[in-house]
C-alpha cells in the first residue's frame, strides 16, 4: 500500500469514527467474524502445505485454512480495511490468551445481547500491539491511531458490521475458535505464517499467482449468475491448478434438492437455474449446518455449499 493510499485510508477510518465521514458503501464496513459456517465446508478441502486465494474481511478465512495446515495464503477483498483487521487478529492469538482473545473481539457478553464491556479494551490492546507492530507496520499504524482517538464503542459501531452472531455461533463455526486446546494449537504456529493481501473487486480485477483452493465466500448471493460464471471461467483458466479446488458458493438455508423459489430471490438460490448454468462448476454440493442448528443444537435447514473440483 502506497503512503498517500495508506493515509487517505487512515484518514477516511478516523472521520468514520468520529461521525464526519457519512457514506458508507456495501462493502466499507469490515465484518468481526465470518457469517457462514467455515468449520462446516473447510475439511471438504486439503489445505495441508497447499495455497489458497480467499476472500472475507472478518479474516477468519485465513486463520482456520492455517490452522488446518495452510501455508500460502492470498486473501483478495474489496474492503481496504481487511489486511489491518486480519493482522489484529493474528496478534492478538500472539499475545492474548483464549479467554482474553474472546474478550477483546466478542461484541456480545455471557448473556445474548448485553454488550461485552471488555470489547476493543485498550489495555487488551496495549498487551497486543508489540506484536502488531512487528508483525505489520502498518496495521500498527493504523490501528494505534485509532485507538489512541476514539473509544473503543466508536471504533466497533462505525468501522464494523452490527450483524455479528451470538458467541456460541462464532465458536462453532471457527476451528481455531472451538475451545482453548484449538486456539493454543493455532497459537502454537501463529509466528511461522504470513499473507499476501490484494485490494480489489475479483469481478473486475486480474490476480497474480496459481492456487491449489480458491474460497468465495457467499460472493455468489451478490451478483448475478452469469457474471459469477465468468469470474469461475476466469478463475478456472488463469488461477486455477490442475486437481485443484473451488468453495464457490454458500447459501444460507438452502437445499440443492429445492425446485421451490420466489422470483424476488437472489439468482443463486434459484436452484434449478443455477444447476443449468453452472453445470461445468458445480460438481458437489454439500448440506451443512447453518448458525441456527449450531445455537439451538438441532437441524433445522442446513446451509448449502457448492464446489467445483479441476481434474
Amino acid at each position: 500500500m502506497s503512503k498517500n493510499y495508506f493515509e487517505e485510508t487512515l484518514y477516511k477510518a478516523s472521520s468514520t469514527c468520529d461521525g464526519s465521514f457519512k457514506y458508507i458503501s456495501e462493502f466499507s464496513k469490515i465484518y468481526p467474524f465470518a457469517t457462514e459456517n467455515v468449520s462446516g465446508y473447510i475439511d471438504y478441502f486439503d489445505l495441508k502445505d497447499k495455497s489458497l486465494l480467499t476472500v472475507g474481511s472478518s479474516g477468519d478465512q485465513v486463520l482456520n485454512a492455517f490452522y488446518n495446515g495452510a501455508r500460502d495464503i492470498t486473501l483478495f477483498d474489496i474492503n481496504e480495511y481487511t489486511k489491518f483487521y486480519v493482522y489484529l487478529k493474528i496478534a492478538a492469538i500472539m499475545s492474548l490468551s483464549y479467554k482474553e482473545f474472546k474478550a477483546f473481539f466478542f461484541r456480545h457478553g455471557l448473556t445474548p445481547f448485553v454488550r461485552n464491556q471488555h470489547m476493543f479494551s485498550k489495555d487488551l490492546y496495549k498487551k497486543l500491539k508489540d506484536n502488531l507492530r512487528l508483525f505489520d507496520y502498518e496495521s500498527f499504524l493504523f490501528f494505534d491511531e485509532l485507538f489512541s482517538l476514539y473509544e473503543p464503542t466508536k471504533i466497533r459501531e462505525r468501522m464494523f458490521e452490527d450483524d455479528e452472531d451470538r458467541n456460541v455461533v462464532i465458536k462453532g463455526i471457527n476451528n481455531y475458535l472451538k475451545d482453548e486446546e484449538s486456539y493454543n494449537k493455532l497459537q502454537s504456529i501463529i509466528r511461522k505464517i504470513s499473507f499476501r493481501f490484494i485490494n480489489g473487486n475479483l469481478f473486475e480485477d486480474e490476480v497474480d499467482g496459481k492456487f491449489d483452493n480458491i474460497f468465495l465466500s457467499n460472493l455468489c448471493t451478490i451478483t448475478g449468475l452469469e457474471n459469477l460464471k465468468s469470474l469461475l471461467q476466469k478463475l478456472d483458466r488463469n488461477n486455477l491448478n490442475n486437481g485443484g479446488s473451488i468453495q464457490l458458493g454458500y447459501l444460507w438455508n438452502a437445499s440443492f434438492d429445492s425446485d421451490d423459489f420466489k422470483d424476488n430471490w437472489k439468482d443463486i438460490y434459484k436452484i434449478p437455474k443455477s444447476k443449468e448454468l453452472l453445470k461445468d462448476f458445480i460438481t458437489e454440493a454439500h448440506q451443512i449446518p447453518g448458525p441456527r442448528d449450531i445455537l439451538w443444537e438441532e437441524p433445522t435447514k442446513k446451509d448449502l455449499v457448492l464446489i467445483y473440483r479441476k481434474n
